[in-house]
């Protein structure tokens, strides 16, 4: 690590702790974040610049009507939680050391985990604050409440579009990844966690309406993932199958 790479793994407990103080964390997730920062950090300068620009995007687009949001249950008022944050971040960290181990393609999967996560948050964040009712997914004649994972707007697909160009245009000049690529994997992981979200996600039902959350006594259910479990399923499947594309095709 060279003397920037060293000077912003000293200053990155600072930036936890505030994100912490801001509520975009809780405790637990501001030390998981941490060493998710430290990774990639430790991958290039960067590389970290992407996954900050990432994170504040990301933290700043909850406050998007945040009170009707809080009000509504549709916001985590504590802040993001250590199992979102490893959901989330893991496999970023993880093709990090790949590509500090060596796999020269595992930088581009970096970027491609953290073009989907923006691309997702971005989604639904603007969506559940200014699309409306959301479709879902699978079967778009049938309307979800906002919120709903497998749920989407004209307005959220915009965003996940805008969110995964951005990180594809910064990551460019910074770090030579073909953009186009970054981009149009960090769109395709948005959709496909939409849809594995809608397929197999954990949901509760009461009578026709379906929540991601018990919303009455005697609900019933379908699917078994979490969202955390669907968010590292699919960074990790796109990523992974990114490397072994360009290291065996």
């Amino acid at each position: 690590m060279d003397f920037a790479q060293l000077a912003i793994a000293a200053v990155v407990p600072a930036f936890a702790f505030a994100a912490y103080r801001a509520r975009f964390t809780n405790m637990r997730g501001a030390v998981a974040g941490l060493l998710i920062a430290w990774a990639l950090d430790a991958a290039g300068l960067a590389v970290f610049a992407v996954f900050l620009f990432f994170f504040v995007s990301a933290s700043l687009l909850t406050r998007l009507r945040g009170s009707w949001k809080a009000q509504r249950g549709l916001k985590d008022v504590a802040g993001r939680s250590i199992t979102q944050v490893v959901g989330v971040g893991t496999p970023m960290a993880l093709f990090a050391l790949l590509y500090m181990a060596g796999v020269r393609p595992a930088l581009t999967a970096t970027v491609v985990a953290i073009a989907i996560a923006t691309a997702d948050t971005w989604a639904s964040e603007v969506g559940v604050a200014y699309g409306g009712r959301p479709r879902l997914i699978t079967k778009p004649w049938i309307q979800v409440e906002p919120g709903t994972s497998g749920g989407v707007t004209p307005a959220g697909t915009l965003a996940s579009l805008a969110g995964a160009a951005a990180v594809a245009f910064l990551s460019y000049p910074l770090l030579d990844v073909n953009p186009y690529v970054v981009w149009g994997l960090g769109f395709a992981g948005d959709v496909l966690d939409s849809v594995v979200g809608a397929v197999a996600q954990r949901k509760f039902f009461c009578g026709a309406d379906m929540y991601d959350e018990p919303r009455c006594p005697n609900y019933r259910t379908s699917g078994y993932l979490t969202n955390e479990a669907v968010n590292l399923i699919v960074e990790a499947s796109l990523g992974l199958a990114y490397i072994l594309a360009m290291l065996y095709l």
